[in-house]
C-alpha cells in the first residue's frame, strides 16, 4: 500500500482525523471510510494505458463551478489526460464530480479562442480579423489612457462573473482600484444575492456552512445539493454519508430532484411559498412550547429582539408590517392552516415537519438556496430560514448552521493594495429601485446604460461573464450591446467565442483555469481554514493569456506611474508566490514550494464552532448605546458621538458586541451597518420601509393567476455548470436537451401529451415597483411527469446556446480556419453525434429583481401556456 499524498491528507489534520476515527469506531463513518479507500487505492498515481509510463501529477484547483475543489492533474507528453480530486483537502476527501473530471475539455475545446480578435464588420455581424497581443494591448490601453488622462476613469466599466480569491484581489483590488474606477459589476444578482443580502442583514457574513455530517436532521428548502450547490461536492458527499448513517433528510421543492429522490421525504410546494411554510413552522414550534432552552437564550441574548416580541410577531403579524403589507397578513397569525392554503402543503405535514425538526434540535440544520431566494420574497425567505434555526438553537453549533471559515491569505507584506479613496463610479450597478442591493443588480446594468445617457461607460468590458445569455430579457441585452451609441467600445475577455464575445469590438483570449495561477479560499465543511492553490497543468495553448498577466502591460501603456507601481508584480504567479510566503501558516510548512508540490495545506486546528462567543478586549473603542456595538469611532467636534447605524461604512470599524457586561466577537458585519447581533428584527430593513421581521410577502403576479397560466421555474443538473460548460463534449454528450417538465394533471388540462410543444408567453413582472417585460414568447417541448407539482412548468437553465462552439450550439468559432492545428487536437470531434442543443428560458424571463436585494426573480415568472 502506497500512502503518499493521500496519507498526509489525514495526517496533516490530527484533530479532525481523531474525530473521524472516533466516529468510525462508534459504528462507521462513510466519509472516513472514503478517505481510507483513497489511501489504499494509492491516489496520486496514474499510468498511460498505452506505454505504461507514470504520468506527471500537478496539484491544482478546479474552477468548473464555484466550489473550486482541489484537484490532481495528470499530464503525459505535455497533454492533460486525466483529473482527479486532491486528497490533501478534507473538504473533498479526494473526490471529484463529473463536472470537474470534464475540465480537460475546456483546454482542448476545438472552438476555444486562441488569439486576440478585432471586429471588422458591423457589431454582431460575426466578421473578425486576427491581431497580435501588442495590437490588442495598445488599442485597449490607449483608450483606457484617454479616460484616465481626462479624469474620468469611472467611464471604464468592468463586468465580471466568476472572479474569486487572488483573481479578485489582483484584478479588482489592485488594477481597477489603482486605475481609479469603481464602476464594477458582478453576476451575483443572477445567482444568490437575495440569500447573501439576507444573511448580511441578519448575521453579517454572507456565507454559511451546514454541518450536515453531524446533524440530527437535515431540512432542505429550494436546493438540490446532491447535483449542484455553491459548495457542491463537499456538501453532497456529507449528505450521502449522513443518509447512510440514518439521518432523516427532508426536501421541500416543487420538483422531485435527485436530492428529493434520495431524501427520507419529498414535500412538493408551490413556488414562492417557502417563506409561508417556514413562518408556520416557527409559529407551531412556539405555539406548542417546543423551543429549547438554547433557542430561547440565543434569541433573547443575541437575536436583537426578545422571545416575547418574536412570539407576538408570529401571532399578530399585522402589527409588525407597514400599511401596504397589512392586507396580506393573516389575522390569526402564521398558522399551519394559513400556510397550507398558500403553499399546497398539508397543515398536518407542516406541523409534523416542525415537530420533528424541533425534536432533532439543537444540532440540526436547514439548507436553503435559489428555490427560496430567487423570488419576490427571497430576502425574507432566507431570513425566515435563519429565524427557524435561531429559535431551535442551531446557529454556530455542531450539526447546525455555522459561520463559514475560510483561509486567511496574506499578501500585504510584499504587495500592499492601493487605497480606494477617491475612486469614482457610475451609478449604474445597483439598479434604481431596490432597498438594499448589497451585491448590486448585475442584470439591470445594460438597462441602466440604455435609460441613463449621462451615466454610460465609454468602455464596457466583460470577463468570465456572458450578460447576453445569463441575464433575463435576452433580446434587450442583444439590442443594447449591439448599439454603439449606448456602448461605444466593448471588450470581451473569454476562453470561448460565446454570445457576448460575438457582440464585442475586441476579444482577448483568456487562459483556461487549468493554465493559470491563483490561490484559493473556499470555505471548509470541517470549519477549519484550508489553503490551496491553482497552478497550470499545462501552459496556455496558442496565444491565450491569463488576463491577470495582461494587466501589467496594460498599466505600462496607460502610463500612470502610481498604477505601474501598484502592479509591480508582473504575473499572477508572482502574486501567488508572495501570498504563500507571506501567510504564516503556509510559510511555516515551506511556503510556495510546498504548495506547488502538494497543492494544499490544512493546519492542525480544532473546528471553529460558536465563534461569536469569543471574548474580546473592547479597549478604548466607542460603545454605541443603541446597538451595543464597539467600533472605532471618532468623536464629533461638539463632543457628541456619530451614530453607528447611519455613519458611512461604520461596519468596517466594528470591533465587538456588548452582551451583559462582556464584549464578544459577535456576528461581525460585512457589507452593511449591522451590529454584532444576530438581528432577527432588522433596523436596517425597518429604516427602508420594509418589515423588520421576515413577514409574509406574496409575488404580485401570483395573486390573481388565470386558468391558462403556470409558474415557470428553472433548475440545474449534475452534468452541466451554469452557462459555461456546454463546450465540454463529455458533459454535453450526457445532457444536450431540456424539455419542460409538466405534471400529468396540468398536461391534461392543456390537452398536451409527452413530446408535444407548448408556447409560453410571460406576464409583465414587478421590478422593485416598476414593470419589467421580456417582450416575447417561445416554444418548449413538454416532458409529462409526476416529478413536478401541478401548476408549474420547470426548465433546466443550461442549454439553448446559439454561439459557444460546435458542442454547445453547432456553430464554429468564426476564425476556426486560422487555428486548424488546435482543432485537429480534439480527438473526438468527428464522433459528435447530437444535433440538439436545447432551449434557453431566459428569452422569456424578464429582468425583474426582488424589491429588497435586487436579485433576479428566476422562479417567479408567470407564463400563459398554449399548445403549439
Amino acid at each position: 500500500m502506497r500512502l503518499s499524498a493521500a496519507a498526509s491528507a489525514v495526517m496533516a489534520t490530527p484533530a479532525l482525523f481523531k474525530m473521524k476515527m472516533a466516529r468510525a469506531q462508534e459504528g462507521g463513518d462513510p466519509v472516513f471510510d472514503s478517505i481510507v479507500g483513497v489511501i489504499e487505492d494509492g491516489v496520486g498515481l496514474d499510468y498511460s494505458p498505452t506505454t505504461g509510463a507514470e504520468r506527471k501529477v500537478v496539484p491544482s484547483a478546479c474552477w468548473q463551478c464555484v466550489a473550486r475543489d482541489g484537484i490532481l492533474c495528470f499530464v503525459e507528453d505535455g497533454r492533460l489526460e486525466h483529473i482527479e480530486g486532491n486528497p490533501k483537502l478534507l473538504r473533498t476527501n479526494g473526490k471529484l464530480c463529473p463536472k470537474g473530471q470534464a475540465g480537460a475539455d475546456q483546454v482542448y475545446d476545438p472552438d476555444r479562442l486562441m488569439f486576440p480578435m478585432k471586429r471588422v464588420g458591423k457589431r454582431g455581424e460575426g466578421k473578425w480579423k486576427k491581431i497580435s497581443w501588442d495590437e490588442a494591448i495598445n488599442e485597449l490601453g490607449g483608450k483606457l489612457k484617454e479616460l484616465k488622462d481626462a479624469g474620468t476613469p469611472e467611464k471604464f466599466m468592468f463586468h465580471y462573473g466568476r472572479m474569486k480569491a487572488s483573481a479578485s484581489k489582483i484584478i479588482k483590488s489592485f488594477f481597477l482600484t489603482g486605475y481609479g474606477t469603481g464602476t464594477i459589476g458582478n453576476h451575483t444578482a443572477i445567482c444568490e444575492s437575495a440569500k447573501w443580502t439576507a444573511q448580511e442583514i441578519t448575521w453579517g457574513k454572507h456565507y454559511d456552512v451546514c454541518d450536515v455530517e453531524n446533524a440530527g436532521m437535515i431540512l432542505i428548502f429550494g436546493s438540490n445539493p446532491l447535483e449542484t450547490h455553491t459548495n457542491h461536492l463537499p456538501l453532497a458527499q456529507r449528505i450521502l454519508g449522513a443518509i447512510g448513517k440514518g439521518t432523516k433528510v427532508v426536501t421541500v421543492d416543487p420538483r422531485l430532484s435527485n436530492t428529493a429522490a434520495r431524501s427520507s421525504q419529498w414535500i412538493p410546494i408551490k413556488p414562492g411559498t417557502d417563506l409561508a411554510v417556514m413562518l408556520a413552522m416557527c409559529y407551531h414550534i412556539v405555539d406548542q412550547g417546543l423551543v429549547p432552552t438554547e433557542g430561547k437564550d440565543f434569541v433573547n441574548n443575541w437575536g436583537g429582539t426578545t422571545m416575547a416580541d418574536l412570539t407576538d410577531f408570529l401571532n399578530n403579524p399585522k402589527d409588525h408590517v407597514p400599511d401596504n403589507l397589512k392586507g396580506e397578513q393573516p389575522a390569526g397569525g402564521y398558522t399551519p392552516d394559513w400556510a397550507a392554503g398558500l403553499s399546497g402543503v398539508d397543515a398536518g405535514t407542516i406541523k409534523t415537519l416542525a415537530e420533528e425538526y424541533a425534536a432533532a434540535s439543537p444540532g440540526s440544520c436547514m439548507i436553503a438556496y435559489r428555490g427560496v431566494s430567487q423570488h419576490y420574497n427571497g430576502v425574507q425567505g432566507e431570513r425566515a430560514s435563519l429565524m427557524l434555526d435561531a429559535l431551535l438553537g442551531n446557529i454556530n453549533v455542531v450539526g447546525g448552521r455555522v459561520y463559514a471559515v475560510g483561509a486567511p491569505w496574506s499578501y500585504k507584506k510584499t504587495y500592499p493594495a492601493p487605497s480606494s479613496s477617491g475612486v469614482k463610479k457610475l451609478k449604474i450597478i445597483d439598479g434604481d429601485t431596490y432597498a438594499l442591493p448589497s451585491h448590486h443588480a448585475s442584470h439591470q446594468v445594460l438597462r441602466m446604460i440604455k435609460d441613463n445617457p449621462d451615466m454610460r461607460p465609454e468602455i464596457y468590458m466583460s470577463y468570465c461573464y456572458t450578460p447576453v445569455y445569463a441575464n433575463g430579457n435576452v433580446q434587450e441585452n442583444i439590442d443594447i450591446l449591439k448599439d454603439e451609441t449606448m456602448i461605444p467600445y466593448s471588450v470581451n475577455c473569454n476562453t470561448s467565442y460565446d454570445e457576448s464575445a460575438a457582440l464585442a469590438d475586441l476579444i482577448l483570449p483568456d487562459a483556461t483555469y487549468l493554465e493559470r495561477w491563483d490561490y484559493e479560499d473556499m470555505v471548509s465543511m470541517n470549519m477549519v481554514p484550508e489553503y490551496y492553490i491553482r497552478q497550470p497543468a499545462v501552459g496556455p495553448l496558442g496565444e491565450a493569456r491569463d488576463f491577470k498577466d495582461v494587466l501589467y502591460p496594460l498599466a505600462e501603456v496607460i502610463g500612470d506611474a502610481d498604477l505601474i507601481e501598484t502592479m509591480k508584480f508582473k504575473t499572477a504567479e508572482e502574486f501567488v508566490k508572495a501570498a504563500c510566503n507571506d501567510t504564516e501558516d503556509v510559510k511555516a510548512v515551506g511556503g510556495f514550494e510546498y504548495m506547488k508540490e502538494h497543492g494544499a495545506y490544512v493546519p492542525d486546528v480544532e473546528p471553529k464552532y460558536m465563534g461569536h462567543m469569543k471574548e474580546v478586549d473592547p479597549g478604548d473603542y466607542h460603545l454605541d448605546d443603541a446597538t451595543g456595538a464597539y467600533w472605532d469611532a471618532t468623536q464629533n467636534e461638539d463632543g457628541t458621538w456619530p451614530d453607528y447605524r447611519t455613519s458611512s461604512k461604520s461596519y468596517k470599524k466594528y470591533k465587538g458586541q456588548k452582551i451583559g457586561d462582556k464584549a464578544y466577537a459577535g456576528f461581525k458585519p460585512d457589507k452593511l451597518n449591522k451590529s454584532g447581533l444576530f438581528e432577527l428584527w432588522s433596523p436596517l430593513l425597518d429604516a427602508k420601509g420594509w418589515p423588520g421581521f421576515p413577514a409574509w410577502m406574496m409575488a404580485p403576479e401570483h395573486k390573481n393567476m388565470a386558468d391558462d397560466e403556470l409558474i415557470l421555474t428553472t433548475f440545474k443538473v449534475s452534468t452541466q455548470i451554469h452557462s459555461r460548460s456546454q463546450n465540454c463534449k463529455y458533459l454535453t454528450e450526457l445532457y444536450h436537451d431540456n424539455p419542460g417538465w409538466m405534471n400529468p394533471v396540468t398536461a391534461e388540462k392543456f390537452g398536451v401529451k409527452d413530446g408535444d410543444e407548448v408556447e409560453l408567453t410571460p406576464q409583465t413582472m414587478d421590478n422593485g415597483g416598476v414593470p419589467a417585460s421580456s417582450g416575447g414568447s417561445m416554444k418548449f417541448v413538454v416532458k409529462v411527469t409526476n416529478a413536478i407539482l401541478p401548476g408549474v412548468f420547470a426548465v433546466s437553465h443550461h442549454l439553448g446556446h446559439w454561439e459557444y462552439g460546435r458542442y454547445a450550439s453547432g456553430n464554429k468559432n468564426p476564425l476556426i480556419a486560422e487555428q486548424a492545428d488546435h482543432e485537429a487536437g480534439d480527438r473526438d470531434l468527428g464522433l459528435k453525434w447530437w444535433d440538439t442543443y436545447g432551449r434557453h428560458p431566459n428569452w422569456v424571463i424578464p429582468n425583474a429583481g426582488d424589491p429588497i436585494g435586487g436579485s433576479l426573480r428566476f422562479m417567479d415568472t408567470v407564463v400563459k401556456v398554449a399548445k403549439a
